[in-house]
């Protein structure tokens, strides 16, 4: 197979560049793991022994986001000439879903998922998307913001806990799915809702109590009417079955989480320059990857299963989301008063989100994945 990585660094002639057009996927990400991106590969000139670090997650194996991972894991092995590998620990074998800081921090995990939406305290800023209708209707393009951003407000949260910031990968604007329909945001109204990480303010602005459950039990809650409703995401509906239970689903918006991932600082500093360098980008096409597929890609999936279960899709009517816009504008600034009387840059974030938003207006899907693949964000770990 030709590639970009198995050819000289130098002009391409025709009949080569000939041959990487009809090499090329129309999916980036595909033609990401086939190493037929050349911006994507790194130089690689370190000779030394094979480094192995360990990486961490809490997702279950039922979680759909575990084989993206291994597929670009492998991708770094590949791409770094077997000098870079990670072994792999999941369903928190290693580091449990709400220790990921401190699993990561003390060494336990060199790199790992570290759930920012789970800690009380020390990352207001990294936790912005979690306002109601911040942001866009693109998780790839969204993914993208977070990077832009990330230099300014998210890593100084991060290194004030001690580790680095890998990336944080948006999942998408949540939606509900419930045992009765919800068609206007009247019906939210009293409802018992598990909203994993959602702020207690945004419950009470809508009228239901938000309820943390762990993943694992999320099913059997919904089965026993100990919750009435769930805001999550498809990759969380369809992998545990939620539309088994609940037969209404209403796209809602008010919620958008992200996966934040940390690197310990020691295992970071200690790789040879040629290896942090791939790692540092690894780390944005890896996001770029998750986006893609447990987003992008699987929501097709999950359309098709929810008409094969009977699911009801209900869409808000554009006034009614206009109504939702007006409760969440409530939320957002009572959070930027929140954080500028901490001192925190809470209005000019906004402000650069809005600002961001505007700038990829029109860009679309697989322009912002080039964006991740090609032309990774730089300077948000100095190295």
């Amino acid at each position: 197979m030709t590639t970009y990585k198995a050819l000289p660094r130098i002009a391409l002639s025709a009949i080569s560049m000939l041959l990487l057009v009809e090499a090329a996927s129309a999916d980036p990400i595909d033609d990401w793991l086939a190493h037929k991106i050349s911006a994507a590969e790194p130089q690689i000139t370190y000779a030394g022994e094979p480094i192995e670090l360990k990486y961490s997650f809490p997702q279950p194996p039922a979680s759909i986001v575990p084989p993206v991972w291994e597929k670009a894991f492998n991708w770094l092995k590949e791409a770094t000439n077997d000098k870079l590998t990670f072994k792999l620990f999941g369903a928190g074998t290693l580091v449990g879903i709400r220790d990921g800081f401190k699993g990561v921090g003390a060494g336990i995990s060199d790199y790992g998922t570290c759930f920012a939406a789970f800690e009380g305290r020390g990352f207001e800023l990294t936790k912005v998307f979690g306002l109601p209708f911040i942001a866009t209707g693109s998780a790839i393009l969204n993914t993208r913001i977070y990077r832009e951003l990330a230099e300014k407000y998210f890593a100084p949260e991060f290194e004030r806990q001690g580790v680095y910031y890998g990336y944080s990968v948006h999942l998408g604007s949540n939606d509900i799915m419930s045992k009765t329909p919800i068609r206007s945001f009247d019906d939210l109204r009293g409802l018992k809702v598990i909203a994993q990480g959602m702020s207690p303010e945004i419950a009470k602005a809508y009228g239901f109590v938000a309820l943390n459950i762990p993943f694992p039990d999320i099913y059997t809650a919904a089965q026993q009417g100990i919750a009435d409703a769930v805001i999550w995401t498809n990759g969380g509906f369809v992998p545990y079955k939620i539309y088994e239970v609940f037969k209404y689903r209403t796209k809602l918006g008010i919620y958008s989480p992200t996966m934040d991932t940390c690197l310990n600082r020691d295992a970071f500093d200690g790789l040879p320059p040629d290896l942090k360098a791939a790692l540092y980008n690894f780390q944005q096409h890896t996001a770029a990857a998750v986006a893609q597929r447990t987003v992008a890609d699987f929501s097709k999936k999950a359309e098709a299963i929810y008409e094969e279960n009977g699911v009801e899709t209900i869409v808000l009517s554009d006034a009614e989301l206009e109504r939702g816009k007006l409760i969440a504008r409530q939320v957002i600034d009572a959070w930027i008063e929140a954080r500028e009387k901490d001192g925190q840059p809470g209005r000019s974030l906004i402000a650069d989100i809005e600002a961001l938003k505007a700038k990829y207006a029109s860009t679309s899907d697989e322009d912002a994945l080039r964006l991740l693949l090609e032309d990774p964000v730089k300077g948000i770990i100095k190295y």
